[in-house]
């Protein structure tokens, strides 16, 4: 369980990781290459925060094309997976994902709205805005839409900023 002190606004590197691997170790035991699918696809924008290399990797050893046992797949997952959390998301890495997210949105936005938001990430990325304020715009957007793949994302509810009461 993650906790937050009362003068914090956001999830630590350290919570996010640990959160992700609290996640992990829920589904490992079920030794189901389906949990696993679902681990991987809930937390792809996360992991792509923290290596986009390594994320596919993931990926890839999920997609088993050397048709290890099952056993062998989990325990390959896990060590790339710690690997990939041992590595501090960027703000350029970051960047990277809310484009890969905006993607999501091209054929749905005015150009007004498109411009508007690639501002918003632009700001971001120049220390203008902060990460939790973009996420909250795509995360209204997501719902707007119905992207129901990036709804479940988990990247969207451990790097929003928490308001405090």
């Amino acid at each position: 369980m993650i906790v937050l002190s009362s003068n914090t606004s956001k999830l630590t590197h350290t919570q996010i990781s640990d959160f992700v691997r609290q996640q992990y170790a829920e589904i490992q035991n079920s030794k189901d290459i389906a949990d696993l699918v679902h681990f991987h696809s809930i937390n792809k924008f996360l992991l792509m925060a923290h290596d986009q290399n390594r994320m596919v990797m993931l990926g890839n050893l999920i997609a088993n094309h050397s048709r290890l046992p099952t056993s062998v797949v989990f325990q390959n997952y896990a060590s790339h997976l710690e690997l990939t959390l041992q590595k501090e998301p960027t703000i350029k890495s970051h960047y990277n994902v809310l484009q890969k997210i905006f993607g999501y949105f091209k054929k749905d936005l005015s150009l007004n709205e498109k411009t508007s938001l690639l501002q918003m990430m632009n700001n971001y990325k120049s220390g203008d805005e902060s990460l939790g304020s973009v996420l909250l715009a795509l995360e209204e957007l997501t719902r707007k839409f119905q992207k129901t793949y990036l709804v479940r994302q988990t990247y969207f509810l451990l790097y929003v900023e928490i308001k405090s009461a």
